[in-house]
Order: structure tokens, then sequence, then C-alpha cells
């Protein structure tokens, strides 16, 4: 995974999505709770970058990021969760290896209702909050149905930029540019940021053409 970087891409966002993950309580105890703390590290998330854009999304989308912090933190958990969930598939997996499967599927278990519970948590405008939960929701459980990982990232980094829209009160068209904008970030970065125009200012997509190169050459 990359690590967190001056050069890395929304870098500030990343910072505040970490300090924001520190405060949240695991009330869990047990062995699983033990694999969430150790899992929170931040070399075991999926993908880095999405969290970060949701906050990204809200701010360019004329937002709060306090209002997107909950929903960037969610998205952070969820990618963890994914991530172990895609271990659990291989039995010499050093979590399996360590804690054994059962403590290892109930630690995912718990790490999806932490996620779910911060993603309900310090709401400020509950209709937006609803409406992004269902959003996330439903892309989690695509995501997990996906056969073929760039499928699964499309989805996610789709729907990241859509939640972060949908929370700062973005109309339904600005928000399915987003939207679009995530889904283009996977399949051809370079061109992401065009379906944007008209919807961001030229700053902020500025700050998404460094993102999307970034994607770009991180995948060549």
């Amino acid at each position: 995974m990359a690590a967190l970087r001056d050069s890395f891409p929304l870098s500030n966002h990343r910072a505040s999505l970490a300090r924001y993950l520190r405060q949240i309580d695991i009330p869990v105890e047990s062995v699983a709770g033990a694999i969430i703390r150790e899992r929170l590290a931040a070399g075991y998330v999926g993908d880095p970058l999405r969290p970060a854009l949701v906050l990204w999304a809200c701010g360019a989308a004329g937002g709060e990021l306090r209002d997107a912090l909950p929903v960037a933190a969610a998205f952070d958990l969820f990618e963890r969760f994914l991530l172990l969930h895609s271990e659990l598939t291989n039995d010499s997996a050093p979590v399996v290896v360590r804690w054994g499967l059962g403590q290892s599927l109930n630690a995912g278990d718990a790490f999806f209702a932490l996620a779910f519970r911060t993603l309900a948590g310090d709401v400020s405008n509950a209709q937006r909050r609803l409406e992004t939960a269902r959003v996330v929701a439903r892309a989690v459980l695509a995501a997990i149905d996906a056969s073929a990982e760039l499928q699964r990232d499309a989805i996610l980094t789709a729907a990241a930029l859509y939640a972060g829209a949908l929370i700062a009160g973005a109309t339904e068209p600005t928000a399915r540019a987003f939207e679009e904008a995530g889904r283009r970030l996977i399949d051809e970065p370079l061109a992401a940021a065009t379906a944007l125009h008209s919807h961001a200012s030229r700053e902020n997509i500025a700050a998404f053409e460094e993102v999307a190169r970034y994607v770009a050459q991180r995948a060549a």
C-alpha cells in the first residue's frame, strides 16, 4: 500500500481522516477486537485514496468537511473489512494462521458493524446522511459480489465521490457527475476530470486531475 507522504494526493484529507479514526471507540474487547485494532494500522486498507475522495468531493460540492468525515471514516473501515474478507478465502493468510478462521470471521463481522455505526454517527443532516448510507450500502454489497478487482474498484470509487457530493447537498445532476468521475478514475483516469466540467471549480478540478495522474501512474 502507498504510504502517507507529501506527494500523496489529498494528503491533507488523509491526515484529517486519520485523526478522526483515532477517536473512534472500538467496544470489542475479544480477540476480534484485537484483530480490528491491529488492522487499523496504515498498511491494512484496500485503497487509501478512496476515503479521502469522499472529503474532496464534499468540499468540491460546497459542503462542510465535518459532515463528510464520518462517511469517509466508514469508507475506510469498509475498505479494511473487504481486505480482510478477501484474505479469509486463503487458509494460509497470516490473519488466519495467527488467529484462526473463526476469530478472523468474527473480526470481519465486527468491522462491518463498526463501519455502519460510524456512518450513522455525528449526524448534522439526517436526510442527507440516510441517502448517503443507502449509496454506501449498495456499493459495498455490489463490491462483495464483484467478480473482478477493477470492477470492485470502479464501484467503490464511484460511490465515494457520489457520497461526498450527496453529503454536501449537491443536486442530483452534480452528484451523478461526481459518480461518473469516480467510475472513469478507474477505467480511464486521465479523462476522468471531464465529467466534472461545469460541476466544480477550476481549483477543485485541478486537484482531481492530480489524483487522476497518480492513479494512472499507479496502474502503469
